[in-house]
């Protein structure tokens, strides 16, 4: 490995454990305010549909699938970041539109964006769709209000490649809301990072979000799919019965720290509300986090 590769490899060690209080110039890029589809030049229609031929593989060998529900005002900046995406790998992006009735569609089509439908309403029913008509080796799920980093589909799939390996997942960063700071959020980081890590011990299926994680295409349809049958907790289910094919490992490079929007977060109506929140859900299966593994 020459110095200047060494430098950079430092440079990505020291960026992925920092307490991030500011949000990066390449997150920012993809961060443009917009209300609707009509807020979205002809030139940005242009852009991203030219960027995102790449994403267009007949026999690829990544699948990105994105369920979207009513995103005209957040998908935009998704396929922006997307598009800026470095693979060498032959790939196929896939947006399940899960009955959105506003211009979600109408946007996805301008963008050159292979979609499909999926009338039955509910994330578990958009994922499993999405698994059902992904072609590749390795399917990688991501969501319509999120940004990612250049190198998140190599991470991912370069950690997929260890056979023992049978769910990859990443870190996470918040995005705050207007003329917010990310002082707060960052805090809040900090600490659910500890429940991470107490959760890894034995519960590490907990830990895995449905906007940045990945498997084996042909395991996750082994082992059953999505369960459609749950409402919520679609990406943990999966995560937790793909422990039959392998272990769960956690991608611990900046490439795989994806930036999601804050509004799940904030629906408590405060940051300090969802504090208390999740301290508060957290305690009490603290004991459960720590206590020793079963033996079988």
């Amino acid at each position: 490995m020459n110095l200047v590769r060494q430098e950079s490899k430092l440079k990505e060690y020291k960026e992925v454990r920092m307490f991030k209080v500011v949000v990066p110039k390449w997150v920012r890029r993809h961060m443009f305010e917009y209300q609707n589809i009509d807020d979205l030049s002809n030139k940005f229609f242009k852009d991203i549909s030219s960027k995102l031929k790449v994403f267009k593989s007949d026999k690829p060998l990544v699948s990105i699938l994105i369920p979207a529900w009513n995103e005209e005002k957040n998908i935009a900046r998704t396929l922006s970041s997307l598009s800026e995406i470095k693979t060498e790998l032959p790939t196929e992006l896939i947006v399940i539109n899960n009955n959105s009735t506003d211009k979600t569609q109408e946007l996805l089509d301008r963008c050159g964006v292979k979609t499909i439908s999926e009338p039955k309403q509910g994330i578990s029913f958009a994922r499993q769709a999405g698994l059902e008509a992904a072609k590749g080796v390795y399917h990688l799920c991501a969501d319509s209000d999120s940004i990612y980093p250049p190198g998140w589909v190599d991470a991912h799939v370069n950690n997929l490649k260890d056979h023992s390996v049978s769910c990859s997942y990443g870190r996470y960063s918040l995005i705050p809301p207007n003329g917010k700071t990310r002082v707060m959020l960052s805090i809040y980081e900090l600490i659910t990072s500890f429940h991470f890590k107490l959760r890894s011990r034995n519960k590490e299926y907990l830990n895995v979000l449905g906007f940045n994680f990945g498997f084996r295409t042909e395991d996750g349809k082994a082992v059953g799919g999505f369960n459609i049958s749950r409402p919520r907790w679609s990406d943990g289910w999966m995560a937790m019965t793909l422990m039959e094919k392998g272990r769960i490992s956690l991608v611990k490079s900046y490439d795989a720290n994806v930036w999601t929007d804050s509004r799940r977060l904030m629906a408590d109506g405060s940051l300090w509300k969802a504090f208390l929140s999740r301290v508060k859900k957290e305690g009490k299966l603290l004991s459960k986090y720590i206590s020793p593994k079963k033996k079988n």
